[in-house]
């Protein structure tokens, strides 16, 4: 692997397993790796796909192996060549070279390291895909759209776990609820959130089928609004305990 392309140099490579760099390797790996996007500010960045690290050797010679120090000269990720495919770059020898120059004997390993990172690739995306469908954190509201319900009162504090609504839902579903404003924790069947201590895994599992579906309270002194907001909604899934309407004021045959 080179950086750098037609300088002639002769490479000697070592495999991952190399004794004689065996402390670099484990400390680096272990210990270091996963601190170097953090201390360039991309802490919410993955480690880019194909990349180099320039170590230079800082402890005196006859340093024991295991007690070396080694200083990070370089990183590089921007240009870094695979070696083997150089007779496919132009000079002004070779102006026609092309992919079918590489040696079929280079093309074995060639395809090797491009499977790596097909592979290194698809496993960064399913990291950052399964980061979008995180459930929400405490304080944290995502049942504000896409339907508008910002009119309705919202008595719950948050959507503790809720995942992300998706932005083409197939279908708009709301969940409803009851919080008795009067009870201790909003009735028997509340987490502390004030929403039905089930509720997050059944709206999970709407969102999870493509179909968005919204955390909303039935509210009795806007029952006329609240009827009103759900003509957006192509269904709703009511989750309210019966009595419960009754038991904040409202009531429960309207």
């Amino acid at each position: 692997i080179s950086a750098v392309g037609g300088t002639g140099s002769i490479y000697t490579y070592y495999g991952p397993k190399e004794k004689k760099f065996a402390s670099l390797t484990k400390s680096f790996i272990g210990a270091d790796l996963k601190s170097i996007m953090p201390a360039l500010g991309l802490g919410e960045e993955p480690i880019p796909l194909w990349w180099t690290s320039d170590f230079i050797n800082s402890s005196p010679p006859g340093t024991d192996a295991k007690d070396e120090k080694w200083i990070v000269g370089e990183f590089n990720c921007s240009c870094v060549g695979i070696s083997k495919c150089l007779p496919a770059y132009c000079k002004d020898d070779t102006p026609n070279a092309c992919f079918t120059d590489i040696p079929k004997k280079d093309l074995a390993e060639v395809k090797k390291m491009g499977d790596l990172v097909g592979k290194k690739a698809l496993s960064i995306l399913f990291a950052e895909s399964k980061k979008k469908f995180k459930g929400a954190e405490a304080g944290e509201y995502r049942s504000g759209e896409p339907v508008d319900v910002s009119s309705l009162t919202r008595t719950c504090k948050d959507d503790l776990g809720l995942m992300p609504q998706p932005i083409k839902p197939k279908f708009k579903t709301a969940l409803v609820g009851i919080y008795v404003r009067s009870a201790p924790y909003g009735g028997s069947d509340k987490s502390s959130n004030g929403h039905r201590y089930d509720s997050i895994p059944f709206a999970n599992g709407i969102i999870t089928a493509g179909m968005s579906c919204q955390l909303i309270q039935y509210v009795h002194d806007e029952h006329a609004k609240f009827f009103e907001v759900c003509k957006g909604f192509d269904a709703l899934i009511v989750r309210c305990n019966p009595g419960q309407i009754k038991q904040d004021g409202g009531d429960q045959g309207k």
